[in-house]
């Protein structure tokens, strides 16, 4: 008994570090995120069986847990960050099957080649700003997300 009991445990363990997705609620009851936190995939799944792929895979080797969905104040719209290296993407799902539905790059430069987390995202006062923060080294960048067009979207080094 004590053997099955350290077998199961250990399947459970090995489990857990093999995860690959993460589901993300949204505020509309009938649809989920899935992330793949490894390659940075994105798909909306809706209840009723409608999928659809929000951001194609980004880090297709990756065998590392290195993406993020951030929530936004805006509920149709999160953060994509990829915590390794600083890059983000604005996420946008949708039901009306004539709006934007996808991903758009907001920061495409990699700020690190760690092999690591070291990127964190924290919101500002206004709801389309936030600091990106390298924790390792206290280096910030202030960025803002947009549904107006690329020129609203940006990313910016603070001193």
């Amino acid at each position: 008994m004590k053997y099955i009991l350290m077998l199961l445990l250990a399947l459970s363990i090995t489990n857990a570090k093999s995860q690959n997705y993460k589901f993300h609620d949204t505020e509309n009851y009938h649809n989920k995120l899935r992330l793949n936190i490894k390659t940075g995939e994105v798909i909306q799944v809706q209840d009723d069986g409608y999928k659809v792929t929000l951001q194609e895979p980004i880090e297709a080797n990756s065998t590392q847990e290195r993406f993020k969905l951030i929530k936004t104040e805006n509920m149709w719209n999160f953060i994509l960050l990829d915590e390794f290296d600083g890059r983000l993407w604005q996420v946008q799902f949708t039901v009306d099957e004539d709006a934007f539905a996808g991903s758009i790059p907001i920061n495409t430069s990699r700020f690190s080649n760690a092999q690591s987390k070291k990127f964190k995202v924290e919101p500002l006062i206004s709801m389309f700003q936030f600091y990106l923060i390298n924790d390792e080294n206290g280096d910030m960048w202030k960025f803002q997300w947009s549904t107006k067009g690329d020129e609203y979207r940006w990313i910016e080094k603070l001193e």
